[in-house]
């Protein structure tokens, strides 16, 4: 790369001292002070908006806390008397209801089928009028509001609330309806104490606008902004006779009615929008300036830069040592362009040491694992030796000494084997490498001839080489013992299964062998070899030793091993 220093009298003006051009920088941004003035209003006029949404929304709380009380008036009185309504008593329950809400206009109950078998006003047998909500109910809801209809029975324009009903079994037998009327509705809002300016309306989910004098309907577009926005959204309309109305839509309750508040916009020029110039202040207005003046030297001499600096950084952690800064900071304060040529010089030497450091790990691995590969050649013939002497010797029980032996030697074997075929030689893939061990097993041990069938649950679990081989081990004798002591001559099942458990990793060894008693099950620390080595692999993984039995169903046993350990032992290599 070319170097860009040049002689100290012959520095460009462009790249000058980094405090210098920010003081410059900073002084003339304080020279246009009076030219801002109109800025300031600008931002006072964006705040008034939100004093307006907010004025208007606090107008509102108060109304739709009645709204809110009375749909939720509605669902309880629904759970009161939905086996009164369901038994067919909707005039008795309308007469009872209608005196204490007044919004309500009919109670009805539709089966199944969505025909009324029962209704305060009006005659049964007539199909409701809103089958998607129906439906709605049927597919598992509980509870559902429609938008507004004209009632066919009130002569009205409602708002239904429906609630399922399920019969003995748990299914769905229909619904109960409350109608409650939008001029009901309206005459709560209106109870409200409000400013003379200020109108109160309802909309429903299409735009249909109910109680007001205003609008006829309003924009979908504003209802899909204000759905979901528990403080409501503020839009300014125009009116032919009151001009620009400011205009707050709040969904109500589940988002299937809405309530509309609106009163003329106060105009440009009053006190939402304008304050009076002694508040703001020249003091401040200078000081303002100066912080804008000075972020925007920094974030020209100094944030720019640095922001290339990082992203040269994250190419350079992600080992691209190889990338050169090229011309990128040929415009940078001196201070910054010396920085970046000392780093593209950093990265060329770390690039030399990385690439024979990596050359030396590939030396290194291919060492190890040509070791672990001949371990395991010479752990495969000590094997053979061992076959070879168990068939001259006719003692039963020294033949069956050799074996155990022989099978220790070849779980040792398998480990190696996984570690040299495995990526990464500090750790061991244990589905694999157990599925190779039980596989082993299963041929060794004769599984097949004495009718016992081997089956496994391995999670995806990653143990430390150092690990390997006690697990390997362990399950070692714990599957040879089953084969001994578990079955008859019918066999049975064992299962290996490895899994994590929150902090721990288990380790479980299950056959549906005879079993035994409990007491027998606890006393592991026999004289046999087998017992005594799974108490020591358990001591070596730091875990936890446990056997559980009952006569006639099977045994378990089951190795409890801390989880960190694995993290700790794979850090340290």
């Amino acid at each position: 790369m070319t170097s860009r220093q040049t002689p100290e009298n012959h520095q460009p003006l462009h790249r000058g001292s980094l405090r210098l051009r920010l003081l410059f920088t900073i002084a003339m941004a304080l020279t246009p002070i009076l030219i801002f003035a109109g800025f300031r209003t600008y931002l006072n006029a964006q705040d008034s908006r939100a004093d307006r949404r907010n004025m208007l929304v606090e107008i509102a709380d108060r109304a739709l806390d009645e709204i809110e009380q009375v749909l939720s008036t509605v669902d309880t009185l629904q759970q009161i008397y939905s086996a009164d309504i369901v038994a067919g008593r909707c005039k008795r329950v309308f007469e009872d209801i209608a005196p204490r809400m007044p919004q309500l206009s009919n109670v009805a109950y539709f089966n199944e089928e969505n025909v009324t078998e029962c209704i305060a006003l009006g005659e049964v047998g007539g199909s409701t009028v809103q089958p998607a909500a129906m439906e709605q109910l049927r597919q598992g809801q509980m509870s559902v509001r429609t938008d507004a209809f004209y009632g066919p029975h009130s002569q009205a324009w409602v708002f239904s609330t429906l609630r399922r009903v399920n019969d003995v079994d748990g299914e769905y037998a229909g619904a109960i309806s409350f109608a409650l009327q939008t001029e009901g509705i309206i005459r709560t809002l209106q109870l409200t104490n409000l400013p003379d300016d200020v109108e109160l309306a309802i909309s429903d989910g299409e735009g249909q606008i109910f109680g007001s004098s205003r609008f006829v309907e309003l924009p979908l577009e504003w209802i899909r902004l204000a759905t979901g926005d528990d403080d409501g959204e503020l839009f300014v309309a125009q009116d032919d006779e009151l001009g620009s109305l400011d205009v707050v839509v709040r969904a109500i309750v589940d988002d299937r009615m809405y309530a509309i508040i609106s009163r003329p916009s106060p105009g440009l020029f009053s006190e939402f929008t304008l304050e009076p110039i002694e508040t703001v202040g020249i003091p401040l207005l200078s000081f303002s300036l100066a912080l804008v003046a000075a972020w925007l030297a920094v974030d020209g001499l100094v944030l720019k830069w640095l922001a290339r600096l990082r992203r040269l950084a994250l190419i350079y952690g992600e080992g691209h040592y190889n990338f050169r800064i090229g011309d990128e900071f040929e415009n940078a304060p001196d201070e910054i362009a010396n920085f970046a040529t000392t780093f593209d010089g950093m990265a060329n030497r770390i690039a030399e040491r990385d690439a024979k450091l990596r050359s030396a790990i590939a030396t290194r691995d291919a060492a190890v694992k040509e070791i672990h590969h001949r371990v395991k050649n010479n752990l495969q013939i000590v094997a053979s030796f061992l076959n070879l002497q168990r068939r001259q010797v006719e003692d039963p029980n020294a033949r069956e000494v050799i074996s155990a032996a022989r099978h220790r030697i070849d779980a040792l074997s398998i480990v190696h084997q996984t570690l040299y075929q495995h990526e990464r030689l500090e750790t061991v893939h244990m589905q694999p490498f157990l599925e190779a061990l039980l596989s082993h097993l299963a041929g060794a041990l004769g599984m097949g001839e004495s009718g016992v069938d081997i089956q496994s649950d391995i999670a995806d679990i990653d143990r430390p080489a150092d690990d390997a081989i006690p697990v390997a081990l362990f399950i070692l004798e714990a599957v040879t013992n089953a084969m001994k002591y578990a079955f008859g001559d019918d066999g049975g099942t064992i299962t290996v299964r490895l899994q994590e458990a929150g902090d721990e990793i288990v380790l479980q060894i299950i056959d549906d062998g005879f079993g035994a008693e409990q007491s027998d099950a606890d006393n592991n620390g026999s004289t046999g070899l087998g017992s005594r080595l799974m108490t020591a692999f358990a001591k070596q993984l730091r875990g936890t030793l446990s056997q559980t039995s009952k006569p006639g169903e099977g045994f378990v046993v089951e190795l409890r091993m801390p989880k960190e350990t694995a993290e700790k032992k794979v850090g340290n290599f």
